[in-house]
């Protein structure tokens, strides 16, 4: 497993700084001159997720340990995050909205653009992988909130400081701050494509200027809801969530104090079916 980690990481690592390295030392736009990565990117991420849900094995407590993220998580959330983090970098640097640009010389050099163009593949491959994962996996619920876990988890516990004891695999909180980055990330997205099909058809400027600024305006969404993410995972001290996100386990007797429903799950082989207004029923957990 751990073997697997550093590999994923490595590559995901060496990809950046490859795209990086390159980047600067080449005076094509990769967004003009090789645009058709990116659906290549997005492609090839969404069907080794595809092969990846239908692959892999039922989670199991192991010798008092249970694997909490395999390598496949590890390439969606480091993968996608660092690919975010070059986006975030080069944005800063080509300005947006009414921030200004720190590199002047867009002239000269595209540099920045083309770190944006790396960070878009990595991005991309993923994020896609993610979705191609998620979807094939059929486990929906493992991240969408229903009401109680809004008002109950989230709402509830961390403002009302009252007890929720229905967290699964993932807090009552992850699921809504996932609602808030899917919807922000689809808007950045969409907008995004249009930018980057303007480097291929011809777009009217208005058009593009629109969709500019809403690709700016869903960034700075980003950035703020990144930013209380971060903070609160750290002001609220969820340290075995976020170090499983390290070391990618966590102990059976930490997932039955924090994750009891998942527990459950992982020591009756039976799974809760999903209802907007609660959980209702079990369901065999599924390969």
């Amino acid at each position: 497993m751990k073997l697997k980690v550093v590999i994923i990481l490595t590559l995901v690592l060496a990809a950046l700084a490859v795209g990086i390295v390159f980047s600067n030392t080449t005076d094509a736009v990769f967004f003009d001159s090789v645009p058709w990565i990116t659906i290549v990117a997005a492609g090839l991420g969404f069907i080794l997720g595809v092969a990846r849900a239908l692959l892999k094995g039922k989670e199991e407590i192991s010798y008092g340990e249970v694997i909490r993220h395999g390598g496949g998580s590890f390439l969606e959330h480091w993968g996608t995050a660092l690919g975010i983090f070059a986006l975030l970098a080069s944005g800063i640097l080509l300005g947006f909205l009414f921030f200004p640009g720190i590199m002047k010389n867009l002239d000269t050099t595209p540099f920045p653009l083309n770190i944006h163009f790396v960070g878009v593949v990595v991005a991309l491959l993923g994020g896609f992988f993610f979705v191609g994962d998620y979807i094939f996996s059929r486990k929906y619920d493992r991240l969408i909130p229903n009401i109680p876990d809004i008002f109950g988890g989230f709402i509830g516990k961390y403002f009302l400081r009252r007890k929720w004891s229905s967290e699964d695999k993932y807090l009552s909180s992850q699921k809504v701050a996932f609602l808030g980055f899917a919807f922000i990330g689809a808007g950045i997205l969409i907008s995004g494509a249009v930018k980057v099909a303007a480097h291929i058809w011809p777009i009217d400027a208005d058009y593009w200027a629109f969709f500019t600024v809403l690709h700016d305006l869903f960034s700075l969404l980003f950035i703020f809801l990144l930013i209380v993410h971060v903070l609160l995972v750290l002001g609220l001290r969820e340290w075995p969530a976020l170090f499983s996100w390290i070391t990618g386990k966590v102990t059976e007797e930490r997932a039955e104090e924090d994750y009891p429903v998942w527990h459950k799950e992982l020591k009756t082989g039976k799974r809760r079916g999903y209802k907007l207004l609660g959980y209702k029923g079990v369901s065999k957990v599924e390969k």
